[in-house]
C-alpha cells in the first residue's frame, strides 16, 4: 500500500516526542492522534494489517503539512512522505473526509481552493507574455488581492517590466496537498509549465511560497522544465541593493512571521528581513522563528478545517505577544490571508508587499 521510503519513514520513529511540542495542530487540539509519531505509528499498523476506516483517514488530515516536525526530527526523517501517501490512500478508498472532499472537487472544477472563476486582482493594461512573469498563487489572486497589487506597485516603482497570466492554472500544490503527488497533480504541474512557455517568461517571480516550493522542488522530477523561479521577497530584496527602490524610512519595531515554507522548504530566511531594515524596521524576533518557526495555517487546512485554522493563527499571535512588538507582518499571501483575520485587539497585521507599497 504505502511506497517503501514512506514505510522506512514510518518505522524510523524513536517514539522521542522531539516533534511533539512542535506540530502546531497538536499544540491546539491536544489530541494525541495530531502528533506525528502517532501517524507513523497509525501507517506501520495499516502496513502490518489494519484496515484504514475514515477516523484514521481524517486524522491524516488533521495536519498542516509545515515541515516543523521534519525540520526538528531525530531520526533524521520525513513525516509528510507518509501523511502525503496516507491521503492518497483515503482518497483511493473513498474515505476522504466530505469537507475536504468538497474542496478537492472545487480544484478539480475550478483550479482553485476558493472555486472561483475570476480573480479578485485587477489586471487591466497588464500583459501576460514577457520576460518577466509574475506567478500569483490562487490565494493571492482570489481571497487577498492586495497582496499581488501591492507587489505590482513596487515592480512597476522599480521599473520592471512583467507580465500576468489572466486565467492562471493552480500549480499543483493545493492538490498536492489534498491528495498526495498523484498523477492529477503532476498534470496540473504540466498545464502550469506550459502556460509558462507559453508566456515566453525568462523568469519567474512567485509570490505565493506554497507555489515556488513545489516548482523548485519537484517540477523538474515530473519533466516539467521551467525558466528560473524567484521568490518575491528575494526578487524585491535585490531591487532595494540595486538602488532601484528608494523606501522612506521609520524607527518602528516590528516583528517577521517565518512562512513554512518560505523558511523550511526554501530555507529563505535573510531577504524579507533584509526588507524590513531597508525600510529602517527594528525586527524583535519570536522564539520560534526561521526554520524552527510556528506555522499560522495554510490557506488549504482553512478551507476543511477553518476553526483549526483559527486557533493555529491565534497561537502565532501569542507569540507575538511574548515580543514588545505591536505589529506583525509576513511575506506569503497564504500567512496574510491567516494573521491579518486574527489580529488581536492593539495589534496590526500588514502583509510585507503592502508594507513596502506604503514606504515607496
Amino acid at each position: 500500500m504505502f511506497s517503501e521510503k514512506a514505510k522506512k519513514n514510518a518505522d524510523a520513529c524513536r517514539f522521542c516526542w522531539m516533534c511533539r511540542h512542535l506540530c502546531p495542530v497538536q499544540l491546539v487540539t491536544g489530541k494525541e492522534t495530531n502528533t506525528p509519531r502517532a501517524k507513523g505509528l497509525q501507517v506501520s499498523m495499516l502496513e502490518r494489517g489494519m484496515t484504514m476506516d475514515a477516523e484514521c483517514a481524517r486524522t491524516m488530515y488533521e495536519c498542516l503539512l509545515c515541515g516543523a516536525c521534519t525540520n526538528d526530527c531525530a531520526t533524521g526523517f520525513d513525516p509528510l512522505v507518509f501523511i502525503r501517501e496516507a491521503r492518497t490512500q483515503a482518497n483511493v478508498l473513498d474515505l476522504v473526509p466530505a469537507e475536504v472532499r468538497k474542496v478537492i472537487d472545487r480544484v478539480l472544477e475550478t483550479g482553485n481552493i476558493y472555486g472561483a472563476k475570476e480573480p479578485r486582482v485587477d489586471l487591466s493594461g497588464v500583459p501576460e507574455t514577457g520576460d518577466t512573469l509574475v506567478w500569483l498563487g490562487e490565494c493571492a489572486r482570489h481571497s487577498v488581492p492586495e497582496t499581488a497589487e501591492a507587489l505590482f506597485a513596487v515592480l512597476r516603482k522599480a521599473g520592471v517590466p512583467f507580465a500576468v497570466l489572466k486565467n492562471e492554472p493552480g500549480s499543483g500544490s493545493s492538490l498536492g496537498d489534498l491528495l498526495g503527488f498523484v498523477e492529477d497533480v503532476r498534470a496540473q504541474a504540466q498545464r502550469a509549465g506550459e502556460a509558462i512557455r507559453r508566456s515566453g517568461a525568462k523568469r519567474v517571480i512567485v509570490l505565493d511560497s506554497y507555489d515556488a516550493a513545489l516548482m523548485r522542488h519537484e517540477y523538474k522530477d515530473w519533466g516539467v522544465e521551467l525558466p528560473e523561479i524567484v521568490t518575491a521577497t528575494a526578487c524585491v530584496d535585490q531591487l532595494i541593493r540595486e538602488g532601484r527602490l528608494s523606501l522612506k524610512q521609520t524607527h518602528e519595531v516590528i516583528t517577521y512571521h517565518d512562512g513554512s515554507r518560505l523558511a523550511r522548504d526554501l530555507d529563505e530566511h535573510e531577504p524579507a528581513r533584509a526588507i524590513l531594515k531597508a525600510m529602517g524596521y527594528e525586527i524583535h524576533e519570536m522564539w520560534q522563528n526561521r526554520r524552527l518557526a510556528k506555522c499560522c495555517g495554510s490557506a488549504v487546512a482553512g478551507q476543511y478545517m477553518p476553526d483549526i485554522r483559527l486557533r493555529v493563527a491565534e497561537n502565532r499571535w501569542n507569540d507575538v505577544k511574548r515580543t514588545d512588538a505591536k505589529h506583525l507582518t509576513a511575506a506569503c499571501p497564504q500567512s496574510t490571508e491567516a494573521l491579518a483575520a486574527t489580529a488581536p485587539e492593539e495589534y496590526r497585521y500588514t502583509d510585507l508587499f503592502v508594507l513596502v507599497k506604503e514606504h515607496l
